[in-house]
Protein backbone atom coordinates (compact mmCIF):
# COMPACT_ATOMS: atom_id res chain seq x y z
CA UNK A 1 0.00 0.00 0.00
CA UNK A 2 1.33 3.66 -0.96
CA UNK A 3 1.75 6.31 1.48
CA UNK A 4 -1.30 8.48 1.18
CA UNK A 5 -0.73 11.37 3.46
CA UNK A 6 1.82 14.11 3.25
CA UNK A 7 1.83 13.87 7.09
CA UNK A 8 2.76 10.23 7.36
CA UNK A 9 5.68 10.71 4.33
CA UNK A 10 7.41 13.77 6.26
CA UNK A 11 7.06 11.80 9.66
CA UNK A 12 9.27 8.91 8.06
CA UNK A 13 11.65 11.12 6.02
CA UNK A 14 12.27 13.07 9.11
CA UNK A 15 13.07 9.49 10.73
CA UNK A 16 15.33 8.53 8.36
CA UNK A 17 17.27 11.90 8.61
CA UNK A 18 16.87 12.07 12.84
CA UNK A 19 19.34 8.58 12.41
CA UNK A 20 21.49 9.35 9.51
CA UNK A 21 23.63 11.49 11.26
CA UNK A 22 27.14 11.15 9.12
CA UNK A 23 28.26 11.21 6.06
CA UNK A 24 30.48 8.89 4.41
CA UNK A 25 32.73 8.19 0.99
CA UNK A 26 33.46 4.26 -0.30
CA UNK A 27 36.22 3.39 -2.66
CA UNK A 28 34.42 -0.47 -2.89
CA UNK A 29 30.55 -0.82 -3.82
CA UNK A 30 28.44 -0.19 -0.71
CA UNK A 31 25.53 -3.11 -0.28
CA UNK A 32 23.92 -4.51 2.46
CA UNK A 33 27.05 -3.79 4.31
CA UNK A 34 29.16 -0.57 4.30
CA UNK A 35 31.81 -0.22 1.16
CA UNK A 36 35.68 0.77 2.43
CA UNK A 37 36.16 4.41 3.30
CA UNK A 38 39.51 5.41 2.83
CA UNK A 39 42.18 6.51 4.86
CA UNK A 40 45.26 9.05 5.68
CA UNK A 41 45.43 12.45 3.65
CA UNK A 42 46.14 15.94 4.73
CA UNK A 43 43.63 17.23 6.06
CA UNK A 44 42.67 13.37 6.81
CA UNK A 45 39.62 11.55 5.30
CA UNK A 46 36.48 11.70 7.94
CA UNK A 47 32.87 11.09 8.17
CA UNK A 48 31.40 14.43 8.05
CA UNK A 49 28.34 15.07 10.46
CA UNK A 50 24.70 15.96 8.55
CA UNK A 51 22.69 18.41 9.16
CA UNK A 52 19.59 17.19 6.76
CA UNK A 53 16.75 19.63 4.93
CA UNK A 54 13.57 19.99 6.43
CA UNK A 55 11.21 17.36 4.62
CA UNK A 56 9.53 19.03 1.04
CA UNK A 57 6.91 17.21 -0.64
CA UNK A 58 5.95 18.09 -4.20
CA UNK A 59 3.79 15.22 -6.45
CA UNK A 60 3.35 12.75 -3.59
CA UNK A 61 6.77 12.79 -3.08
CA UNK A 62 8.65 13.98 -0.13
CA UNK A 63 12.32 14.31 0.27
CA UNK A 64 15.22 15.66 2.76
CA UNK A 65 18.63 16.18 1.56
CA UNK A 66 22.35 16.91 3.39
CA UNK A 67 25.41 18.16 1.65
CA UNK A 68 28.64 17.49 2.75
CA UNK A 69 32.73 18.02 1.59
CA UNK A 70 35.01 15.53 2.00
CA UNK A 71 38.64 15.12 2.17
CA UNK A 72 39.29 12.63 -0.08
CA UNK A 73 43.66 11.21 0.03
CA UNK A 74 45.70 11.09 -3.15
CA UNK A 75 45.30 8.12 -5.11
CA UNK A 76 42.05 7.35 -4.44
CA UNK A 77 39.11 6.45 -6.18
CA UNK A 78 34.90 6.77 -4.55
CA UNK A 79 32.82 5.02 -6.08
CA UNK A 80 30.01 5.10 -3.52
CA UNK A 81 28.38 6.70 -0.33
CA UNK A 82 26.66 6.03 2.81
CA UNK A 83 25.18 7.29 6.07
CA UNK A 84 26.22 5.91 9.43
CA UNK A 85 24.93 6.59 13.27
CA UNK A 86 28.03 7.69 14.24
CA UNK A 87 31.41 9.40 13.45
CA UNK A 88 33.29 6.62 13.63
CA UNK A 89 32.56 2.44 14.36
CA UNK A 90 28.60 2.82 14.89
CA UNK A 91 26.39 1.16 12.75
CA UNK A 92 26.18 1.82 8.49
CA UNK A 93 22.06 2.60 7.39
CA UNK A 94 22.26 3.03 3.56
CA UNK A 95 24.61 3.46 0.72
CA UNK A 96 24.84 3.51 -2.82
CA UNK A 97 26.68 4.20 -5.98
CA UNK A 98 28.07 7.41 -7.89
CA UNK A 99 29.48 8.10 -10.50
CA UNK A 100 33.10 6.99 -9.96
CA UNK A 101 35.92 9.74 -8.87
CA UNK A 102 39.65 9.80 -9.27
CA UNK A 103 41.83 11.85 -7.11
CA UNK A 104 45.15 11.77 -8.10
CA UNK A 105 46.25 14.13 -5.65
CA UNK A 106 44.60 15.49 -2.47
CA UNK A 107 41.06 16.88 -2.82
CA UNK A 108 38.13 17.20 -1.65
CA UNK A 109 34.12 16.13 -2.94
CA UNK A 110 31.75 17.50 -2.29
CA UNK A 111 28.07 15.19 -1.88
CA UNK A 112 24.71 15.93 -1.66
CA UNK A 113 22.66 13.18 0.06
CA UNK A 114 19.40 12.88 -0.64
CA UNK A 115 16.17 10.73 0.59
CA UNK A 116 12.82 10.23 -0.66
CA UNK A 117 10.00 8.66 0.66
CA UNK A 118 6.77 8.30 -1.71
Amino acid sequence: MAIQTPALRETLADAYGAEALYGAVYTSTPGVTAGTEPTGGTPAYARKSLTWSAASTSGGVTTITATAVFDVPASTTVVGVGVHDAATAGNYLDGGTITSQAFASQGTLTVTFTYTQS
